[in-house]
C-alpha cells in the first residue's frame, strides 16, 4: 500500500550533475548523478527524472534508484537500444558535470519487516534490488534471517554481478542467476514451501512478467499483503 509519505517527495524538485556513464553489458547503460544537497531516500524507490539541457517530447520518465543515500550519489540503469526513444538519445548524450533535474525519491518498493525475504527480477528490473541488497548488507539490523535473490536474464546479460557476488559472500543472502523461467518457478516454489506467508515477496519485470510470478504466488497461498510489485514500462 502506498502511504503519503511515500508520494510527497514527488513535489521535492532536485538538480543533479552527470558524473560518470559507462556500458553493462548489451545494450543496457549505467548513469552516476552528484547532487548539490543531500537527498534522502529508501532503498528501493525511485525517482522521476526530466531531461533539462534540449527540448523533447516526454522528457520525464521513472528510474529506480540503484544506489543508497550512504554511497554519495543518484544510480540508474536502462536499456538503450539502437535507435533509442528521445529521452533516452539525450540522456546517453549527456556530458560529465552536464544537469538533468529529478522529483522525489518516491514509492514503497521497500522492505519493513524484518522477515524473510524473495526477491524476483526479470532483466533490467534488477535495478532497485542492488540498493535492497546493499543497504541490508550496511544495516546488519534490517538483514532477514533468509534473503534470496532470483535473477532471472534469458540473455544472460546480468548487472551489477560484482555487486550481488560480494554480498554473497559477506553474508547469508543466496543469490541466484537464471535464463529460463522453468527454473525461476522451482525456485519461488521451494521458497514459498519453506516460509509461506511469514515471508514477503517482491517482484520486478514486465507486466507479463509480473503477472506469471503473481499468479504463481497466489496459487501457492500467498496473500496479497505479502506481495509487492513494480512494473517497468517502456525500458
Amino acid at each position: 500500500m502506498i502511504l503519503l509519505k511515500d508520494i510527497l517527495p514527488i513535489f521535492k524538485k532536485h538538480d543533479i550533475y552527470l558524473k560518470e556513464k559507462h556500458k553493462e553489458v548489451g545494450d543496457i547503460y549505467t548513469f552516476i548523478f552528484e547532487t548539490e544537497k543531500q537527498i534522502k531516500w529508501k532503498a528501493g524507490q525511485h525517482g522521476v527524472f526530466t531531461i533539462s539541457h534540449k527540448k523533447i517530447n516526454k522528457a520525464t520518465r521513472a528510474f529506480s534508484i540503484a544506489s543508497i543515500p550512504s554511497e554519495g550519489h543518484i544510480k540508474i540503469s536502462m536499456k538503450i537500444s539502437e535507435k533509442p526513444s528521445e529521452f533516452k538519445e539525450a540522456i546517453l548524450n549527456l556530458k560529465p558535470g552536464m544537469k538533468m533535474s529529478m522529483r522525489g525519491p518516491i514509492g514503497s518498493f521497500y522492505t519493513e519487516k524484518n522477515n524473510p525475504l524473495l526477491f524476483i527480477a526479470g532483466g533490467i528490473g534488477i535495478t532497485p534490488y542492488r540498493a535492497l541488497i546493499r543497504n541490508l548488507i550496511t544495516s546488519p539490523a534490517e538483514l532477514s534471517k533468509d534473503v534470496e535473490l532470483l535473477y532471472m536474464d534469458s540473455r544472460d546479460e546480468f548487472i551489477y554481478r560484482e555487486d550481488f557476488d560480494k554480498a554473497a559472500k559477506e553474508s547469508l543472502i543466496k543469490v541466484n542467476y537464471l535464463n529460463k523461467r522453468e527454473s525461476l518457478s522451482e525456485k519461488i516454489e521451494g521458497f514459498i514451501d519453506k516460509h509461506g506467508n511469514e515471508a514477503e515477496y517482491f517482484i520486478v519485470g514486465s507486466k507479463a512478467m509480473i503477472n506469471s510470478m503473481e499468479a504463481i504466488l497466489k496459487d501457492k497461498g500467498i496473500k496479497k499483503k505479502n506481495i509487492k510489485k513494480d512494473t517497468f514500462i517502456g525500458y
